[in-house]
């Protein structure tokens, strides 16, 4: 239980070594294997827990579309066990990485701690409605983000479209001072400008060979999110169009095709992004990946059929 420091979790804010004491000793130590369920959708909520190590995620349908979010070391599950009784899990949790471990308080034990320590089970549950609020805040954003991404996606054909109202629907949910929408041809090898926010040395429609960029040539061949973070962006890259004080990139593919990508810059309350912004916008990228393949095939078919019009097609007759 020395892995991570209990008293810096959000669960156990302001309680003293003594109460910190106390609670350790109800918490149970369980190591799992990628896949392991922790939770099964319509089983009841016995036991809260704490990942202590290694990925745990988070899945549902919501009409067809599957919503993950993953939790990492230091976060808790289960909370409202804790609150309603006798009440089933809404959806299932499983091992994310290869290995986790996480503590559990059971039911049980908590009735335990309530009896004895009332005062100390107070603190506790008022932490525990702070972190519920502001879990219920992140939820609400990220579906009302993707619901608003789908529209989007069924409704425009044209990649510029696509690109102008993503960014206007991120920028709502994480406010930034920059952002872009970047489609890359591997064809052409090279990275277009289908949308930009703040830059102002980048021109919109601005184009340029995907092998003068350093970062995105790296980010092509091994295709995932990158958080710089203030004063953490390396010399070589400083010289970049996109270089700021802070930015989160991320991929649009498919598998390990890079069909472009998501940059913001410069979150606007000033703070570093977080691995939420990070799930939300790679969720986000995964959605919109197909609709820009299919927009680039129609390009191409379309592009194909004028070649055939212009140079094939008068010479068929002769």
């Amino acid at each position: 239980m020395d892995k991570f420091s209990l008293a810096k979790l959000p669960l156990f804010y302001n309680l003293d070594k003594k109460e910190l004491a106390f609670v350790v000793d109800f918490l149970t130590e369980k190591k799992y294997k990628q896949g392991d369920k922790i939770f099964n959708k319509g089983k009841v909520r016995d036991k809260i827990i704490i990942v202590s190590e290694g990925l745990v995620a988070l899945e549902t349908d919501i009409e067809d579309e599957e919503i993950v979010a993953l939790f990492k070391a230091g976060d808790s599950l289960g909370e409202m066990a804790l609150v309603r009784k006798n009440e089933n899990h809404q959806y299932s949790v499983e091992v994310a990485s290869p290995k986790a471990t996480t503590l559990e308080l059971s039911v049980y034990n908590w009735y335990t701690i309530s009896n004895k320590q009332p005062l100390l089970a107070n603190k506790i549950y008022q932490n525990l409605i702070v972190r519920l609020k502001d879990r219920l805040n992140h939820a609400n954003n990220k579906l009302v983000t993707l619901f608003a991404t789908g529209k989007v996606i069924g409704t425009y054909t044209d990649s510029k479209q696509v690109a102008e109202h993503i960014i206007d629907i991120i920028l709502k949910i994480i406010p930034s001072q920059k952002a872009l929408f970047m489609i890359y041809s591997n064809d052409a090898q090279r990275i277009k400008v289908c949308q930009n926010v703040g830059y102002k040395k980048i021109n919109k429609d601005y184009s340029y060979d995907i092998n003068k960029d350093i970062l995105l040539r790296v980010l092509i061949n091994e295709p995932s999110t990158i958080l710089l973070d203030k004063n953490e962006w390396p010399k070589e890259y400083r010289s970049l169009p996109y270089a700021s004080e802070t930015a989160i990139i991320t991929p649009i593919r498919i598998q390990e095709k890079v069909l472009g990508f998501i940059i913001l810059a410069d979150k606007t309350n000033t703070h570093n992004f977080s691995i939420n912004n990070k799930i939300l916008l790679e969720a986000i990228a995964s959605q919109t990946a197909p609709a820009i393949e299919h927009i680039n095939s129609k390009e191409l078919i379309s592009a194909q059929a004028e070649v055939k019009k212009v140079y094939i097609d008068p010479f068929t007759k002769y």
